[in-house]
């Protein structure tokens, strides 16, 4: 039996790092609205939280309590179960929610970036921005902290200066990427269990010319892959790719049990950029893979009518 808890503000939290953290008004409407989310993959007999009811009954006896299941795990949230009688031996200590607060940061990407050649690199001043763009020419800012698809500026922006000083002076870092022109956005879902990493599905969708998200595309297994094969030079690098993350993620964070979401991108040359983001959490890519294995198709219409979900969650 599986707790489900739909906390979008999720991203946000560990960025703030503290147990009091408090979401915006915005995200928590949303959350109030759309906490029975997870029922589309959970289970008959799991349990779909509401973010309201006391949860000290499910674990009153050391029988049959059940495997918490957040959105994302952060101090906030471990901190949100306590107060709903959730024992705190139950939820991941702090050196485990330390440890995924790094993890989850773009700074560890650049590492993941950087061993498959990515330009990229991490910068604690101005001045170290300015020199890569001066080698690099385009480039993509993005804050070390952030919802899927915020945190993210282009130098064409006449303000990116001072939202780099804004970014430095919160976070002590900002991550610099040579700008890559796409084709199409995708990404591979993956699941962590006992230190091995099990590949799920593709998901394809849409971002601005920003980076932003937009809406997520209907599709199969099957269409996705014959979509993002016609744009590739090589469609074989796409199975390279799945390879190397099955390989490599349990050898990134072997402690971690939970979804994996990898946003990658088909470049304009028709190359795969493997790795823009990696998401250590549900994400709604996950959540249409999921939900196409457990729940009848009338249920994967709630996934096309809200495609364009808060960007906090994808």
């Amino acid at each position: 039996m599986k707790l489900h808890i739909f906390n979008p503000e999720n991203d946000m939290a560990l960025a703030s790092g503290s147990p009091g953290y408090t979401p915006p008004a915005n995200i928590r409407a949303y959350r109030k609205l759309h906490w029975n989310l997870p029922a589309r993959w959970a289970a008959p007999e799991d349990i779909v939280w509401d973010g309201e009811n006391c949860l000290a009954p499910l674990f009153a006896s050391d029988g049959n309590v059940p495997d918490i299941c957040p959105w994302g795990w952060s101090p906030a949230l471990v901190h949100e179960l306590e107060l709903a009688g959730v024992p705190r031996l139950r939820m991941p200590d702090t050196e485990w929610l330390g440890k995924l607060r790094r993890l989850s940061g773009r700074e560890s990407t650049a590492a993941v970036q950087r061993s498959f050649g990515i330009d990229v690199c991490v910068c604690r001043d101005v001045c170290s921005v300015e020199r890569c763009i001066d080698t690099w020419g385009d480039v993509i800012l993005k804050s070390p902290w952030s919802s899927s698809g915020k945190g993210l500026m282009l130098t064409d922006n006449p303000n990116w200066r001072c939202w780099t000083a804004r970014v430095l002076r919160r976070q002590e870092a900002v991550i610099v990427e040579r700008f890559v022109k796409k084709k199409l956005d995708f990404a591979m879902e993956f699941l962590m269990e006992h230190g091995t990493a099990r590949y799920m599905g593709l998901n394809v969708f849409r971002t601005d010319a920003r980076g932003h998200f937009l809406d997520n595309t209907d599709g199969t297994e099957q269409e996705f892959e014959t979509m993002i094969a016609a744009t590739l030079r090589c469609p074989g690098t796409l199975a390279e790719v799945r390879r190397w993350y099955v390989e490599n993620l349990p050898r990134l964070a072997s402690w971690y049990s939970g979804p994996v979401g990898v946003d990658m991108l088909v470049t304009a040359e028709g190359t795969v950029h493997p790795c823009v983001e990696i998401n250590w959490r549900m994400t709604m890519g996950m959540a249409k893979v999921l939900s196409k294995l457990l729940v009848s198709d009338n249920k994967e219409s709630y996934f096309l009518v809200n495609s364009t979900i808060a960007n906090s969650v994808i």
